[in-house]
């Protein structure tokens, strides 16, 4: 670390032409209306605090002040003073990075990229970093952090897409992790193209969530080398978030940040479970096809988990029934884990209304047929949604310029129940042909349609507006306004031509007789 005393030159003024900004500046980005506004201060009040300079190439190169140059280039100053030093080149980039590092509105991110450059200068590590800038270093190393973001999330913090504290969660993750993670830092309306950040306490929930694996919920033991020799132990990998505490603070039980390795361990886990015991049950917690279950893997409805009674080293507790044995999770939640299980559904001991009515047992246990019916009940139940849409667009046809005082209330009361942000969609969706415009909300598109609609139809959409969110199948005990509004706006009979007459095909056949 060079530690030379810094001399003072001079104060100059010095024409605006020889200064220069330096290269190693660690200042990346100036607002423009910023600059604007302190250019006006400058034409008004003139420069008051010197740019600092150092005698460089017959000219001056700026080591802390670029900000004011420039704003003084917007104010077209042809002079302005400063502080001419003379320093090294390593002296000039502290003086920079520590200058930088004090101002309020300095961005994280450039704060970072400066402390990683003085620590490439001979000598300087964090402890010293942190004493020259008054930080401490848990506050370089959250920062140093930062660097280890990938390149879209990096452009997106320093174009203030995100904040610091979402950029420092996702910049503990790995690249893959932060590239499944992004996304989740924003929402999405259904109808605006624009993504909106989220409170960094949403994203932080879905990496511990998805990302973060419990050691202490892990069917492995995490001080098994031998289990992955390859991945050694968890107790000593890196990828562990109690392994750097400093970085982890607010995670606190003990988690594998490396998914990869994590399931890895799972599988041996179940080989080497398997290989020890040939009679091990295997069962699965989620449904699948039976052609994607493998040979002797146990469906949910074909096995009883023994209530209290996990399996512990392979054994099976006493007292139980004939048909109870241990049994590992190969598919779905819980894998790896072992639980004793009993495997006949007709047990008298944890089935005993199945064993007195073996009808009722063989009913409850096809799952496959279960699950076609409910197939055929979801196909059902949206042809009913389908034929409900038809009915309210039919029904739209049908609405008067002026409401009767019976539709009238009909159409307030669904109004004052129903979900409006629900109904506004549904029209601002209709009036721009199903092409919503992401500069404008729902609720934007229904005034606008409101300020423009023809008095004759005010009602009609009033009406829309108030059906539009009972659309749905009601529920239980809940007012179907749809068909108490298509009882009270009936569809008018067809009239007939003008003129012409209709006869009964009966009496037709009379007149032709007598005339026979």
């Amino acid at each position: 670390m060079n530690t030379a005393t810094i001399s003072q030159t001079d104060y100059q003024t010095l024409p605006i032409a020889s200064l220069f900004e330096s290269a190693t500046n660690p200042r990346r980005t100036f607002d423009p209306a910023k600059l604007q506004e302190l250019a006006g201060s400058i034409r008004t009040h003139g420069l008051i605090q010197p740019i600092t300079v150092r005698p460089k190439a017959e000219r001056f190169e700026i080591v802390a002040g670029a900000r004011r140059y420039r704003a003084a280039q917007i104010a077209d100053l042809a002079d302005v003073p400063a502080r001419i030093i003379d320093l090294s080149d390593a002296q000039t980039l502290e003086v920079q990075i520590i200058e930088n590092s004090q101002r309020e509105d300095v961005h994280p991110y450039e704060e970072a990229s400066g402390y990683k450059r003085l620590l490439e200068v001979p000598g300087y590590d964090v402890a010293a970093l942190a004493s020259k800038c008054s930080k401490s270093q848990s506050h370089i190393y959250a920062r140093l952090t930062l660097l280890s973001l990938i390149p879209e999330i990096a452009e997106a913090f320093q174009q203030d897409e995100i904040t610091a504290s979402h950029a420092n969660l996702l910049a503990r993750l790995s690249s893959d992790q932060q590239s499944e993670a992004f996304p989740n830092a924003f929402r999405k309306d259904y109808r605006d193209d624009e993504r909106h950040l989220l409170p960094a306490k949403h994203l932080s929930a879905w990496i511990q969530e998805n990302l973060f694996l419990g050691l202490s919920s892990a069917p492995f033991p995490a001080d098994d080398a031998d289990l992955l020799p390859e991945a050694g132990c968890c107790l000593t990998c890196p990828s562990r978030t109690g392994f750097n505490t400093a970085l982890f603070a607010d995670v606190k039980d003990d988690n594998c940040t490396n998914a990869i390795c994590f399931r890895s361990k799972i599988a041996a886990h179940i080989e080497r479970a398997k290989s020890q015991n040939a009679a091990l049950v295997q069962i699965s917690t989620g449904w699948r096809p039976e052609k994607d279950r493998p040979t002797g893997e146990l469906a949910p409805f074909e096995y009883t988990v023994i209530a209290g009674e996990e399996a512990e080293e392979g054994d099976v507790p006493p007292h139980t029934c004939p048909n109870a044995a241990v049994a590992i999770v190969t598919y779905g939640s819980g894998l790896g884990q072992q639980y004793t299980v009993c495997t006949d559904k007709n047990c008298s001991v944890h089935h005993p209304r199945r064993r007195a009515d073996t009808g009722d047992s063989e009913e409850d246990s096809d799952f496959e047929e279960r699950m076609q019916q409910a197939q055929l009940e979801r196909e059902k139940l949206q042809k009913q949604k389908e034929q409900r849409e038809k009915r309210f667009r039919s029904l739209i046809l049908r609405f008067p310029s002026v409401g009767s005082e019976a539709q009238t209330r009909l159409i307030l009361t669904a109004l004052v129940r129903g979900d409006l942000d629900d109904a506004m969609e549904r029209i601002a969706l209709r009036f721009e042909d199903g092409s919503p415009d992401g500069d404008k909300g729902s609720d934007d598109v229904c005034a606008d349609a409101v300020s423009s609609c023809p008095s004759s139809s005010l009602f009609g959409f009033l009406a829309e507006l108030a059906l539009g969110s009972w659309l749905g199948l009601p529920r239980p005990g809940e007012p179907d306004y749809l068909l108490e509004a298509e009882k009270l706006f009936p569809k008018t009979a067809r009239p007939t031509r003008e003129g012409k007459k209709t006869t009964p095909r009966k009496s037709l056949k009379t007149t032709t007789n007598r005339k026979a």
